[in-house]
């Protein structure tokens, strides 16, 4: 067992290097990073989070960092880069601090790394005050001055605002013509799986949670072929079809089996002694008939199409198709669940067959849909049905393509749940944050240190381009200079220079030309002097709210601000790194010993 002394300037060090990593591929004009894995998989992207899996870190504090940041991003959906280019200029700050405090002092290092520890937490005690009241009693309303609240009893301007949402967190992770494509299919999506406003977050989260079974990968062809499907696909071809089964309008009857239609195996090992064949045929024309009778009473309630998640013999089909009922078999179980979900169906098992208690589904279609090199069954969901089934069908050049956009479709559900989450949304589970929205609400500390919100109001939209990070700088500076608790001033300056890194690196990466009129200080000095503006990430100049239809979530913005805190707050803690090499060995007693 060693233990190793850290101070802040460790946990500086290590943010600084994953931003250098990631820095380069903040904002709309983005570049990418190569990722060559482990196994010899090379894989090009600009996802922050995509980036940060890829990194093996040796250092605790790094993997602290990322694992935070993973926990963020998992919730929210975006906001990697944003939360380590925050951290780090706060960590740096500080860091700065701590060396201006004591490089004056002419002591021994035990002293000096005492001041650092009391300045820490110091630090440390602000930033609980600033998490606990500074920022929603004081900068969150001024915020919401200039947010763009939603109503989201009209549908329209809820249809006007979404694409908006979802455009701006694609934007740089693609080409804008993949990014338009992809914007059409994740709205499309969540607009024909609600039927209104009401239930779109509802909705959202339902997609969220079904996602590997809403989205059908198929490589190999343009991102334009791109589609939405209504109804359920069975990721399965028929193991047999019926004839004139394409014939069959108006109403498909189904039934899923939970086991076999064959007479169940003992329990026990058997063997069958036989004297000749017409004793074989009589036991194999007994299990026959028994198969036979099961098909006759689905025949009897109109079935016409066999459903199951086992393993279909070949008598079985031989007899299903003279019955003219089709059969698909080998569906996984997850797939089985959402049509039990959207048919209100439940499996039949043998074992307790009973021609009265068949509960038999009813669709309008079913038929088989090509989706890439994979023939799949297609099954229409009847119309007055109190959920509505989709599917996406991504498309892409290869299958690592394929991956990137549905990855990117998966987050931007997250990131649109963050923006239509009501009142009603439950405590989570990973951060003890309540994901409801943001305007009167009111946090603290519960008894097993997690964060948790209270509020009652529907959460807003704000101008992106970092117009949240320009408010709050400035609502932050204006705080420090008006409370008179010195240490409450200093952390909030260190929060109000650290936003800043937002709107400053979308200014370094875009396309302006770089001079003293185009300079950032320049374009903060006139953002300041506006209501609310953000920089465009593409010219360097300020958005024009009235032509950039540019929108951020606001409660994703908050959230982000308030994590990066609470990991503040840990990494200010930190003393000392313990490390554990291996196990001390059980001592072994003396059998001869008293």
């Amino acid at each position: 067992m060693s233990c190793v002394s850290v101070d802040i300037s460790t946990a500086a060090s290590i943010s600084h290097t994953l931003c250098g990593i990631l820095q380069g591929s903040f904002g709309p004009n983005a570049l990418h990073n190569m990722i060559s894995t482990a196994t010899g998989q090379v894989l090009i992207t600009s996802d922050g989070s995509t980036i940060i899996k890829s990194l093996h870190l040796s250092h605790p504090i790094g993997n602290l960092l990322v694992d935070a940041v993973q926990s963020h991003h998992a919730i929210t959906g975006d906001g990697t880069k944003t939360f380590l280019l925050i951290l780090r200029e706060a960590l740096q700050t500080i860091c700065n601090i701590c060396d201006k405090e004591t490089t004056f002092s002419h002591v021994k290092s035990q002293v000096r790394k005492g001041q650092m520890q009391q300045v820490c937490i110091q630090m440390c005690q602000a930033f609980a005050t600033i998490l606990d009241h500074t920022l929603p009693e004081v900068i969150l309303p001024n915020i919401l001055k200039n947010a763009t609240v939603t109503d989201f009893y009209d549908l329209p301007q809820v249809r006007q605002h979404c694409p908006c949402v979802v455009k701006t967190f694609l934007s740089g992770k693609f080409t804008p013509r993949v990014v338009d494509i992809l914007t059409e299919i994740v709205c499309g999506v969540i607009f024909k799986t609600s039927k209104d406003g009401n239930d779109l977050a509802s909705a959202v989260l339902q997609l969220i949670d079904d996602f590997e079974l809403v989205w059908i990968e198929v490589p190999g062809k343009p991102v334009a072929s791109s589609r939405i499907v209504e109804g359920v696909i069975l990721q399965r071809d028929f193991a047999v079809k019926a004839e004139n089964f394409d014939t069959v309008q108006d109403c498909i009857k189904f039934a899923v089996l939970e086991t076999p239609l064959e007479p169940s195996k003992t329990e026990t090992p058997s063997t069958l002694y036989v004297k000749n064949k017409e004793q074989f045929a009589l036991v194999h024309s007994w299990k026959q008939h028994a198969v036979q009778m099961r098909i006759k009473e689905l025949e009897s309630e109109g079935v016409n199409l066999l459903l199951t998640s086992g393993h279909v013999s070949d008598m079985v089909l031989y007899l299903c198709k003279a019955a003219k009922i089709s059969v698909v078999h080998h569906i996984p179980n997850e797939e089985l669940q959402r049509l039990y979900k959207f048919f209100n169906v439940q499996s039949v098992s043998v074992s307790t067959w009973d021609v009265d208690t068949i509960n038999v589904g009813q669709a309008t279609f079913c038929k088989q849909i090509t989706c890439g090199q994979n023939r799949c069954v297609h099954i229409g969901v009847k119309e007055g049905s109190s959920l509505c089934a989709v599917q996406g069908i991504v498309c892409g050049p290869n299958p690592g393509l394929c991956k990137l956009f549905t990855n990117a479709m998966h987050n931007a559900l997250k990131v649109v749940r963050m923006w239509l989450d009501g009142p009603n949304s439950h405590h989570h589970p990973r951060t003890g944050i309540n994901d409801r929205s943001l305007k009167g609400f009111s946090h603290n500390f519960c008894g097993d240190g997690t964060l948790s919100y209270t509020t009652d109001v529907k959460p807003n939209l704000l101008l992106g381009g970092g117009a949240f990070e320009i408010l709050l700088h400035k609502c932050l500076r204006e705080h420090a200079h008006a409370t008179r608790d010195s240490k409450l001033s200093l952390a909030c300056k260190v929060l109000s220079d650290a936003v800043l890194c937002v709107p400053r690196t979308l200014h370094a990466n875009s396309h302006v030309q770089k001079c003293s009129m185009n300079s950032f200080p320049k374009q903060l000095a006139r953002a300041t002097m506006i209501e609310c503006s953000g920089v465009d990430g593409f010219s360097g100049q300020l958005i024009d709210a009235s032509i950039t239809q540019v929108y951020e979530p606001i409660r994703a913005k908050y959230f982000l601000l308030c994590h990066v805190i609470q990991v503040l707050q840990q990494v200010l803690r930190i003393d000392s790194l313990v490390s554990v090499r291996h196990l001390p060995e059980p001592k072994q007693q003396d059998s001869d010993s008293d």
